[in-house]
C-alpha cells in the first residue's frame, strides 16, 4: 500500500511554525540610512554610513562622522548614481559612486572602484521585508487614553507585534507602556499612506530600552521626527525639514534634513510567524510503503517517523534546487 503524496505533506505541515529571521542591515552593509533613490539634503549630518541607489546631492552637510558608526562599515558612502557635495565631509571610510563626483569645498575621502551594494537585490528585499512584516499577527495592542498611546504586549519579552493606524500616533503626547520586558523586541507594523509622528511633540525615552522597528508598508510619504528605533518604509519619501532619528533608516527617497544618529541600530531577531519554513519537497516518483495494521506505532511515533521520512526526502532533493540568495 502506497502513502500518498498529499497525506504525506498534511502530516508534515501539522509541525510547528518555524521561526523567520528579521535583518535590517545585512542587505546595505549595516548602513546607518538607505534610500532604494535618491538622497538630498541641504544642511545636517548622518553620524554613520549613507547608502543610495539613486543620486546623492548634498550641502552643509556631514556623512559617518561620528566614532561609534567607523566600526560597522568600511564605506562611509555608496551611490549607485552621481554624488554633488557642495560643502562638508565623508569621513572614516571610502565612497564609491556608479556616476560622476562633484566634490566642493570638502576634504577627498579615498575612492573605490568596487561596489559593495547589489541595488536590485536590496530594493528588493526591503520592499518584500515590510510587506511580509506586516501580515504577521499582533501579540500586543496599541490604544489611546488622554491622547497619549497605550502600547500593551504579551508580557512573555522576546518580540512583541503591535498592528496599527498611523493615525494613533500622528498627535499623541505620551507613551505608556505595559506588560512589555526591557530589552525585548518591539515591532510596530503601521497602515496609512500618509504617516506623521509627533505632532503630539510626545518623547520617545521610553523606548529607549527596547530593540524597535517602526514598519511602514503603505507609506509614500512619510515625516518621523524624535523618534527612537529604526524605520522601515521602503515606498515612501521623507521631506522633513527638523528632527531627530535615532536608528537605522529604509526609505524610498530622502530629501530632508532630519538628522540622523547611528544608535540603537535594530538587532536580527527570531520571529514565530514570519517567513515560515518552505514547503516540504517530495522527491520525483517516491515509493512510501505503509507498515502493516499490526506495526503501527502510537501516534507521537508515528509523527516523528513521517517527519524523519520528510526530511530524509528533501535532503536526497536538495542537490537537484538552484541555490538562492537568501531574502
Amino acid at each position: 500500500m502506497r502513502l500518498s503524496i498529499l497525506a504525506l505533506a498534511a502530516i508534515l505541515a501539522t509541525g510547528t511554525a518555524q521561526a523567520g529571521v528579521i535583518d535590517l542591515g545585512s542587505m546595505m552593509g549595516n548602513a546607518n540610512i538607505y534610500t532604494i533613490r535618491n538622497f538630498s539634503a541641504t544642511s545636517s549630518d548622518v553620524e554613520g554610513t549613507v547608502v543610495a541607489g539613486g543620486n546623492v546631492n548634498i550641502s552643509s552637510y556631514s556623512i559617518n562622522a561620528a566614532p561609534n558608526a567607523n566600526a560597522r562599515n568600511e564605506y562611509a558612502l555608496v551611490a549607485g548614481g552621481n554624488v554633488n557635495l557642495k560643502g562638508g565631509s565623508i569621513d572614516n571610510g571610502k565612497m564609491y559612486a556608479g556616476g560622476s563626483v562633484d566634490l566642493q569645498w570638502a576634504a577627498q575621502p579615498q575612492r573605490s572602484s568596487e561596489n559593495p551594494i547589489d541595488f536590485v537585490a536590496a530594493a528588493a528585499y526591503y520592499q518584500a521585508l515590510s510587506n511580509d512584516l506586516s501580515k504577521v499577527q499582533s501579540t500586543g495592542t496599541v490604544g489611546t487614553l488622554w491622547g497619549g498611546s497605550v502600547v500593551t504586549g504579551s508580557g512573555l519579552g522576546g518580540v512583541d507585534v503591535f498592528n496599527v493606524s498611523a493615525d494613533i500616533f500622528r498627535t499623541s503626547h505620551t507613551w505608556n507602556l505595559e506588560k512589555l520586558v526591557k530589552g525585548q523586541t518591539l515591532i510596530f507594523n503601521i497602515s496609512g499612506a500618509n504617516a506623521t509622528f509627533n505632532d503630539g511633540g510626545v518623547s520617545f525615552e521610553p523606548l529607549k530600552d527596547y530593540n524597535v522597528l517602526f514598519n511602514f508598508p503603505d507609506a509614500v510619504s512619510l515625516n518621523v521626527k524624535g523618534i527612537i528605533g529604526s524605520v522601515l518604509a521602503p515606498n515612501a519619501t521623507v521631506d522633513a525639514n527638523w528632527g531627530v532619528i535615532n536608528g537605522q533608516v529604509i526609505v524610498d527617497t530622502w530629501n530632508s534634513t532630519i538628522q540622523v544618529n547611528s544608535n540603537h541600530y535594530f538587532t536580527p531577531v527570531n520571529l514565530a510567524g514570519f517567513r515560515d519554513a518552505p514547503p516540504v519537497v517530495i522527491p520525483d516518483d517516491p515509493v512510501i510503503v505503509a507498515p502493516d495494521p499490526a506495526d503501527v506505532p502510537e501516534p507521537g511515533t508515528l509523527a516523528l517517523m513521517f517527519a524523519g521520512v520528510g526530511m530524509a526526502m528533501a535532503a536526497r532533493r536538495v542537490r537537484r534546487l538552484p541555490v538562492q540568495a537568501c531574502a
